[in-house]
């Protein structure tokens, strides 16, 4: 099941960047038929090919900026250190770089294109939250991410996410712009309205057609991903209640969180970070929110009780 997983996981990579270059291709057509010119079709081809490029090789780098990461070393973190030690040792993985986000939410994620290139990050909030064993069980829900080449899947389809939402937000504003800009000459402004006319129509088109279908390529196969990693969890430590009793915990303090009016406290991470960074998201160890249908229903990561659940099961 682990290497069929990992194997599919390698499969789905490329499946990814397929799909991420045919909408990037179907958009610069799009562009193409409007305008009857490859320059402006292959500039935006062009830049959406950079920005993977970019994502893949950097994504480590980029993640940590936008979270406020901070690379730390055995001497600094000794007990969060050695635990990812032990657990890069249990999967037979290189030892990943360590970085702790300064941040009260409890979260982890971990980033890389591969083991070899592979972070893991804990938040503050986290460190404080679990004790040792339950640590254990999320850097070990992390490390099974790593074995089984997870990030590098997430790490492209929600690149592809966060360009087409920033072309199609850019392009529509654009597009609005030239309609409420004042100009002088009728000539001036039906030129300017044909512009108008084509960004927006390009910008509609990414948000309503493109956008959706970069959301559930990803969302395709995450949630699986949660629940293998967890199993996986469970694998590297050998012990079924160090993740389940961190879920657990997890869930405590989301209901303590919603009854005490902590929200904004404890959502420093899940709103001003992640929500602001589809990637961020989509790694997070634990996306917060609440059980309500609506709220879950395209939500990349299963609720809590769904992951206690499932490991109960599996155990039994």
């Amino acid at each position: 099941m682990l290497y069929k997983q990992i194997e599919q996981n390698k499969r789905n990579t490329w499946l990814a960047i397929g799909g991420y270059v045919l909408i990037l291709g179907a958009a610069a057509w799009f562009i193409d038929y409007l305008t009857d010119t490859m320059a402006i079709s292959c500039f935006f081809l062009g830049a959406g090919l950079i920005y993977l490029a970019y994502i893949y090789f950097d994504a480590t780098r980029h993640l940590m900026k936008i979270t406020g990461g901070v690379e730390v070393s055995r001497e600094e973190a000794p007990e969060l250190y050695e635990l990812v030690e032990e657990m890069s040792l249990a999967a037979g993985l290189p030892m990943p770089k360590v970085y702790v986000v300064p941040l009260a939410e409890p979260n982890a994620f971990a980033t890389g294109r591969d083991p070899e290139h592979a972070s893991l990050a804990v938040t503050s909030g986290l460190l404080r939250l679990m004790n040792k064993k339950e640590l254990l069980g999320v850097i070990g829900h992390e490390m099974s991410h790593i074995r089984n080449y997870d990030m590098r899947v997430t790490t492209i389809s929600s690149g592809l996410y966060t360009f087409i939402l920033l072309a199609a937000l850019g392009l529509t504003t654009l597009g609005l712009g030239c309609f409420t800009t004042k100009v002088r000459g009728c000539i001036s402004a039906i030129i300017l309205w044909c512009f108008g006319a084509f960004f927006l129509a390009v910008g509609l088109a990414l948000l309503l057609v493109a956008l959706p279908l970069a959301y559930l390529l990803n969302l395709a196969t995450s949630r699986q991903r949660e629940y293998l990693a967890d199993v996986g969890s469970v694998d590297l430590t050998r012990d079924p209640s160090c993740i389940i009793s961190a879920l657990e915990k997890l869930e405590e303090f989301a209901a303590e969180a919603e009854k005490t009016a902590k929200e904004d406290q404890a959502a420093d991470f899940t709103a001003a970070r992640r929500d602001a960074d589809p990637m961020v998201r989509a790694l997070a160890f634990n996306v917060f929110k609440g059980k309500h249908f609506w709220a879950n229903l395209f939500s990349d990561h299963p609720t809590l009780d769904r992951r206690i659940a499932r490991l109960q099961e599996s155990i039994k």
